[in-house]
């Protein structure tokens, strides 16, 4: 499916020994791509992750395939009991989690030191609860 050198649709990384793991979406999050990612989601999640970070930072076109997917991680993050947050620093991102009023239940940040600040206080959200910076 990946052309030789084309990057996976997302990476997975350990962000420390306390069992929280970073998973970077890359390129479009779109019908082609969302099985994909929401399998490499639900693989962290079904390994006993303490919490999961899902970094949007990376990613071009976002529209109702992907927030469908976050809804579902989010879903299973409760019932394995795993922290979770999403990073949508860009406003290509954060604007459609926006418009479905969803940002809260994706405990949505700017940036992957927010999240992950986040999830280990297991609060789910940080300080940064105004996003006034998509409303323009």
């Amino acid at each position: 499916m990946h052309g030789d050198g084309e990057q996976p649709p997302v990476t997975v990384e350990d962000a420390g020994d306390d069992g929280v793991v970073i998973a970077a979406v890359h390129g479009d999050l779109d019908v082609d791509s969302f099985r994909d990612v929401r399998e490499a989601l639900f693989t962290c999640l079904n390994g006993r992750a303490s919490a999961l970070v899902v970094d949007l930072g990376d990613v071009g076109f976002f529209g109702s395939m992907g927030i469908a997917v976050l809804v579902e991680a989010r879903q299973r993050a409760d019932v394995v009991g795993a922290g979770f947050a999403v990073v949508a620093g860009r406003r290509t991102v954060a604007r459609p989690i926006r418009m479905t009023d969803t940002e809260d239940l994706l405990r949505l940040h700017r940036t992957q030191d927010e999240a992950l600040a986040a999830v280990r206080s297991r609060s789910g959200r940080g300080a940064d609860a105004e996003f006034s910076w998509w409303s323009s």
